[in-house]
């Protein structure tokens, strides 16, 4: 399955808002658009890469993950903090286009750069 970084900036922002001082089960997590396999992919590869703070345990099905997820990280609000805002984000995202894809860091420095410009900096 392909990262797909919308998806990343979209449950970051679900955990923060609707599970503040809950764990979650993935299963129990829900975005429009996107499968309960999808979601769980995305949530294992957020644990693994320090955005998340979660438990994992084998899941019934194929491939599916299941996780119980218990907040987000420093590292996770870092990077959430510097994609949060949607014109931040578009700008991301319109600067991706030509080349379709880009590393978790080069997408975070492309949005602190994004905000440096529009603070002055």
């Amino acid at each position: 399955m392909k990262r797909d970084m919308e998806l990343v900036r979209k449950l970051l922002l679900h955990i923060e808002e609707e599970h503040v001082y809950d764990t979650i089960a993935s299963s129990d997590i829900t975005i429009e658009g996107y499968s309960e396999s999808q979601i769980g992919y995305h949530l294992h590869i957020m644990a693994a890469g320090g955005l998340i703070d979660a438990k994992e345990a084998p899941a019934f099905g194929d491939d599916m993950y299941y996780l119980e997820v218990e907040g987000i990280t420093w590292y996770g609000h870092e990077f959430l903090d510097s994609v949060r805002d949607e014109g931040v984000w578009s700008g991301v995202k319109s600067a991706l286009k030509p080349i379709g894809s880009a590393s978790f860091e080069v997408i975070k420095n492309l949005a602190v750069a994004l905000i440096a410009k529009q603070l002055g900096l």
